[in-house]
């Protein structure tokens, strides 16, 4: 291993020594003491002088880091020079004759190869500072990529929010702040068009964001003399002066607009108003750097305008989404209002019992502090919670006297019945707790699976409690709907046996607009002699 290394090294000494001192020298290293190379060598032959007064001169060169010329003690001159980057120290040797004129020759080769050393040395620095602003550049890029990419992450996930009822307008508030940011601008707009007319004018301005307040009537004017040059494409516009200026704004220096737009329909418009820093002034920025007012001074570019597309088709996406979601939902409402309309055709004496069981039921869940979209859902539930009597004969439905233990058999499959017809709505699955489960009491007794206490969904013992209500206080083919108050009464005593004491109290808390909502009833008298 030592032997090739030292082959190695004196392969690249050889070399750095024959640019430097042309052709007579030797090359000495050290292990464990100095020694040269080649004994053959004439340079070795010539010495005359004591070898420790060459080590001495070669100790104090590679001591020293630079080139040393020596005067020896027989009138020759000694010439050494550390060669860099050894694996073993080493110098090159040249033993010199004091004649001026070899001394001159070696001087100007000497001044030769520092001089082209400094050459290179200049090269190499330029390359590295080239480089470096490449790389830097780079880094730039590659920041600026990742904001964009973390940018398009973060819509990306606000999107996700459609299906729980958040509009175009809702996402447009929460996403754009964050693309003013990235994209630079002082402020960012965005224009639905409500009402547009035949020549495509825009709308209001509902919503901006930004360090600067671009007033209304400014935003109409951009979009007014913008939204024809480039139909369907973004449009950029930069050295723009100060157009539009007015009282508290400064007017405009550049600026992008962007339809927002499907196919089919345009939503509206996006408009960044004048770039304040470039990305990678920004970057500098936010490390502490200040950024002078020539350097905020800056155009609107592809890449703005790029990210403002996205943007805005994904804003169109998303409002063409909620549209066939609303649609879908519609549809479902609409499929859910024929059902109950053909179980109140079924029934006269039951007409309009699910639409105040479905109110009551909502107050209930109210006053039991549930939020918005539960209490929604426990709506929808009470209006679908007694859809299973579409599968029970009419005339168990409508008998006028007290129905056999097999037709009250049949009854009590209405439930499970309603579970069925609907378990393939997918959308509608929140339903079948209430609906399979309504007829359950809290000490066991009910039906059809005699569950007890918190066995039984929440949602199922609100509608015990306003289903029973409402049964109690109308008019059915056996009997009278009893007064409010004997209901109300029957609801206590049976609080913690029968019904849900935290509903029941629930229930009393809002006993005013139960009542109300009770006296819209209007089942039909009984047959008479019953």
């Amino acid at each position: 291993m030592i032997q090739a290394a030292r082959k190695f090294d004196a392969l690249l000494s050889n070399r750095f020594a024959a640019n430097l001192l042309g052709d007579h020298f030797v090359i000495w290293q050290r292990t464990n003491e100095w020694s040269p190379l080649n004994d053959d060598l004439q340079g070795l032959r010539r010495i005359t002088v004591p070898r420790s007064e060459v080590v001495r001169v070669i100790e104090a060169a590679v001591h020293a880091g630079h080139p040393v010329l020596q005067s020896l003690s027989d009138g020759q001159i000694l010439w050494v020079v550390p060669v860099p980057d050894s694996i073993i120290p080493s110098v090159a040797v040249r033993f010199c004759s004091s004649d001026p004129q070899e001394l001159l020759r070696l001087l100007n080769r000497t001044s030769e190869c520092a001089w082209t050393r400094e050459q290179s040395l200049r090269e190499s620095e330029q390359t590295i500072h080239r480089q470096e602003q490449q790389l830097s550049m780079f880094a730039d890029q590659v920041s600026a990529d990742l904001e964009e990419l973390t940018w398009l992450r973060r819509l990306a996930t606000n999107l996700e929010m459609t299906e729980s009822g958040n509009s175009t307008d809702q996402i447009a508030q929460s996403v754009l702040p964050g693309l003013c940011d990235l994209i630079g601008a002082r402020s960012l707009v965005f224009m639905r068009d409500h009402t547009p007319d035949d020549h495509g004018t825009p709308g209001q301005a509902i919503w901006q964001t930004g360090r600067t307040r671009v007033p209304q009537q400014v935003c109409l004017e951009i979009a007014y003399e913008l939204a024809g040059r480039n139909k369907g494409l973004p449009v950029v516009v930069n050295n723009w002066g100060r157009r539009f200026e007015c009282d508290g704004f400064s007017g405009v220096k550049s600026c992008i607009l962007v339809p927002v737009a499907t196919q089919s329909l345009r939503l509206g418009w996006l408009i960044a108003v004048n770039k304040e820093i470039d990305s990678r002034s920004r970057i500098r920025s936010l490390c502490g750097e200040v950024i002078s007012d020539e350097q905020q001074a800056l155009d609107f570019g592809s890449f703005e305008a790029s990210l403002m597309s996205a943007t805005a088709v994904i804003l169109a996406a998303h409002e063409r989404n909620c549209s066939l979601f609303q649609e879908k939902e519609l549809l479902l409402r609409g499929v859910i209002r024929s059902l109950i309309n053909a179980i109140d055709a079924k029934d006269s004496y039951t007409c309009g019992h699910s639409d105040r069981v479905a109110e009551l039921s909502r107050l209930i869940a109210r006053s039991l502090n549930m939020d918005a979209a539960e209490c929604d859902q426990v709506y929808m539930t009470g209006l679908l919670h007694d859809v299973g009597k579409i599968g029970v004969p009419d005339g168990v439905l409508q008998k006028p006297g007290r129905l056999t233990d097999e037709e009250f058999a049949l009854i009590k499959q209405h439930p499970v019945i309603g579970y069925e017809i609907l378990k393939h709505l997918d959308n509608f699955r929140y339903v079948l707790p209430g609906v399979l489960h309504h007829h359950e009491a809290i000490d066991g007794s009910g039906y059809p699976y005699g569950l007890k206490g918190e066995q039984i969904p929440l949602v199922a013992r609100i509608l015990a409690v306003a289903d029973a209500y409402d049964a109690m206080t109308t008019n059915r083919p056996y009997r009278r709907g009893m007064p409010s108050e004997r209901a109300e009464q029957v609801l206590k005593d049976g609080a913690g046996r029968q019904w849900d004491v935290q509903c029941v109290e629930a229930f009393f808390r809002n006993i005013h607009g139960i009542r109300l909502i009770s006296a819209q009833q209007a089942a039909p008298e009984p047959q008479s002699g019953l």
